[in-house]
């Protein structure tokens, strides 16, 4: 936790992740002033009654300097988190402008006006090209060939934030989730119900052998938290020795029947062999991580690789971090999990279609619809992104920032759902991811 009461900022606090990250801030940080910065303002904190706290709005155009400058000066903001990006799928020219010149005038905005933090949304998304990223970690570089305009701009504007760490005070991070899903989300889980209401669940693009990575709203807030305590902080390296436990929020870890340990559903079974035998509660010792010539902790060049402090220690600020829920599922699994948790749908039967076959569908419409003005449902890259691997190792984030994720992905659903049925009719149908 903060020592002392920061002025938070939050830049696109009026869209998914940005409300979300407002409430939670209020909610960690009691005595700290936070506020919101949009272009316009969708959520009304005089709404809010008795002892809860209210949260200030400011309006500014993200590309004027101006504009901007002066709305984190009335806020004056010690740390600002800059969440605000375009619609998924929006154009090359809205992508240029919002995240990168919309960017760069964040970062001046922070240099001139002094802001000590600045922690920005960037996107998982920025590495991949269209192939399968298994298991993938930081070193992963950007793509020669990036697969959209959102992705190649959102990259731009991650270098940007962390070239600007260290200008005039002004220390910078940048937090890459992927799939984020939850309460609020009104394109990927709308985009899933609407397959459910159209009577498509039945068809299936891909062997569904294909791991996806979905990170929950609450856990992608809580990293960008975490992120802006520990920014200034370096942690020492003795933080990779140690072997992590598994992510278990959704499937929890069981301990295997030892010599010395039986777990309960063995227990009376073990007494009546051996009235004497005592069961070892007292837990699995800690194991020293394993470390591979392959992995990005291997010791050889550590120093050169991690860019070490003269104490030995690894900075948080200048760097980017993946962050997932550490639960990578089969792709067609999380939304035929969200139709089960909105009726109880299971499809009858599923008709698995080879992914060649989808892109040659997807290439048809694409160019029978082109001709007519209109973007079809099926496109060639929702075929390429429902049938590969896209999953990430999330151990820097939790060794160097301590992150663990804090709901599993079966809570999420429940959650998610739960909000979108208490939501739905204000829901404008999306297209199916």
């Amino acid at each position: 936790m903060a020592s002392h009461p920061e002025t938070y900022l939050v830049i696109g606090g009026e869209g998914f992740v940005g409300h979300r990250m407002v409430e939670m801030l209020l909610e960690r940080y009691p005595q700290s002033t936070v506020a919101s910065l949009d272009l316009v303002q969708r959520h009304f904190p005089d709404k809010l009654t008795g002892d809860q706290r209210k949260w200030s709005f400011y309006s500014a155009d993200l590309t004027s300097l101006d504009s901007l400058s002066t709305a984190v000066r009335q806020a004056g903001a010690t740390t600002v988190f800059h969440t605000a990006s375009p619609w998924t799928g929006s154009g090359p020219e809205v992508c240029e402008k919002v995240n990168v010149q919309g960017t760069q005038t964040v970062v001046d905005a922070c240099v001139q006006e002094g802001v000590k933090k600045l922690v920005f949304t960037s996107s998982a998304g920025t590495v991949y090209d269209g192939n399968d990223l298994k298991n993938v970690d930081e070193r992963m570089p950007f793509p020669d060939v990036p697969i959209d305009a959102y992705n190649v701009t959102k990259a731009k504007a991650e270098s940007l934030v962390l070239e600007a760490n260290g200008k005039g005070g002004l220390l910078t991070v940048a937090i890459r989730p992927a799939g984020i899903f939850g309460p609020g989300d009104r394109q990927a889980i709308p985009g899933m119900m609407a397959v459910l209401k159209s009577g498509k669940t039945k068809f299936q693009v891909g062997n569904n052998r294909n791991y996806f990575d979905w990170t929950y709203v609450d856990n992608v807030v809580h990293a960008h938290l975490v992120a802006a305590e520990r920014l200034g902080q370096a942690v020492p390296a003795s933080v990779l020795s140690e072997r992590m436990t598994p992510v278990e929020l959704t499937v929890p870890r069981r301990r295997l029947p030892t010599s010395v340990y039986r777990p309960e559903s063995l227990l009376a079974a073990e007494k009546e062999l051996d009235p004497s035998f005592e069961n070892d509660e007292s837990g699995e010792p800690a194991l020293i991580a394993a470390r591979n010539r392959y992995d990005q902790y291997f010791p050889d060049g550590l120093e050169d690789r991690l860019d070490l402090t003269p104490e030995g220690g690894i900075p948080v600020a200048g760097q980017a971090f993946f962050v997932t829920n550490g639960e990578p599922v089969p792709f067609w699994d999380f939304p035929r999990a969200l139709w089960a948790a909105y009726n109880g749908h299971v499809a009858p039967w599923v008709l698995p279609l080879p992914a060649f076959i989808g892109l040659a569908i997807a290439g048809v419409a694409e160019t029978v619809l082109g001709l007519m003005g209109k973007t079809p449902n099926m496109t060639r890259g929702k075929i390429v992104y429902s049938t590969v691997d896209r999953y990430y190792n999330i151990e820097k984030a939790r060794r160097i920032l301590g992150y663990e994720p804090i709901v599993g992905v079966e809570e999420g659903i429940k959650r998610a759902v739960a909000w979108y049925k208490a939501n739905e009719a204000s829901m404008e149908p999306k297209a199916a991811a």
